[in-house]
């Protein structure tokens, strides 16, 4: 089992609640360079006039986790966000900025839209996408380079968002980034870092791999670089998650951490106590491991044998989750 030194569990709890953040922010939108103890207060405003009504089980318990973060954690409380595009249906991500100056770039998980854009990542199928590589801190100036790269048109457009950020938010070269996300959002996080000289860090809640043939073309593109931003990435997940094992993956073994869970296997909060800190460490689960081996058998299959597979089954997630 690999352990967590003190300074990335740090940082791990930190973009946790971020995460956790991302999947209430559609209840109320904050300001430009609102600070994130102020945004809580204002979800809790929100669940108190609608006295809980409207929101779920899960969302009072992410709510809770929240404001007990704040609480003892004055770097998460005194952040501010810079940058928020909400979506039910695409893409949703944010930034933060700390006090210490470093940079959160959090990406949410699988929008209504998206499970067929997992399908099609995972499958092997090629297509053209442009990337669209904005100068940092020119304003939202850039070139556009088109790759055959396996890449998806959601991992395309979060690494375009990302850029365009960092151009509109003026981040210096040597700016510390973190970028981070749940599921979907794992993934994308994964795809900005491989594919940006930018993040210092990636952590992946839950996040997904990618098809053999994506990872060949990165590694073919970047040379030497590849193995270098590999390194970058880490990967957290609850210990039965049966997504973060889905296709190859991107994470090096050595970055991979599994944790206890309660209240479901691939939630956000699943691997948070109350007062959002990650649970104990363990090994991986029995179900993970088993779809880890069907999942591994399926990404050796050829890429037009493998799509419809992969598209058939995301079409169930899209309709029925």
């Amino acid at each position: 089992m690999n352990y967590l030194d003190k300074e990335l569990l740090r940082k791990a709890n930190e973009e946790a609640i971020y995460n956790v953040y991302m999947y209430l922010a559609h209840k109320s939108v904050p300001k430009e360079k609102e600070t994130f103890k102020s945004i809580v207060h204002t979800l809790e405003e929100n669940f108190k006039n609608h006295r809980g009504q409207l929101w779920s089980e899960r969302e009072k318990r992410r709510l809770k986790i929240l404001k007990n973060a704040i609480r003892f954690n004055s770097n998460l409380a005194n952040s501010v966000i810079e940058s928020l595009t909400v979506s039910k249906s695409l893409m949703t991500a944010c930034c933060f900025l700390k006090p210490d100056k470093s940079i959160s770039v959090v990406f949410k998980g699988t929008g209504d839209d998206e499970w067929i854009d997992n399908g099609e990542g995972l499958s092997g199928k090629s297509e053209e996408n442009t990337y669209i590589f904005y100068e940092i801190g020119r304003g939202e100036t850039g070139r556009k380079t088109v790759y055959n790269d396996f890449a998806t048109d959601s991992q395309v457009d979060a690494l375009n968002w990302f850029y365009m950020t960092a151009a509109k938010c003026g981040w210096e070269e040597d700016a510390k980034i973190t970028v981070s996300g749940h599921s979907k959002g794992g993934n994308k996080a994964q795809f900005v870092t491989i594919n940006s000289l930018r993040p210092s860090l990636c952590l992946s809640f839950d996040g997904q791999g990618f098809s053999p043939e994506a990872l060949k073309a990165f590694k073919n593109r970047l040379g030497a670089q590849y193995e270098k931003r590999r390194q970058c990435i880490h990967s957290f997940a609850a210990e039965n998650d049966y997504v973060n094992v889905l296709g190859t993956p991107l994470v090096p073994e050595s970055n991979m951490y599994f944790f206890k869970s309660r209240m479901g296997i691939h939630h956000m909060d699943a691997i948070l106590t109350d007062m959002g800190k990650l649970r104990r460490q363990c090994e991986q689960g029995t179900l993970s491991m088993y779809v880890q081996g069907i999942s591994g058998d399926l990404m050796q299959t050829p890429p037009h044998f493998r799509h419809p597979l992969t598209t058939t089954v995301m079409s169930f997630f899209q309709k029925d989750i």
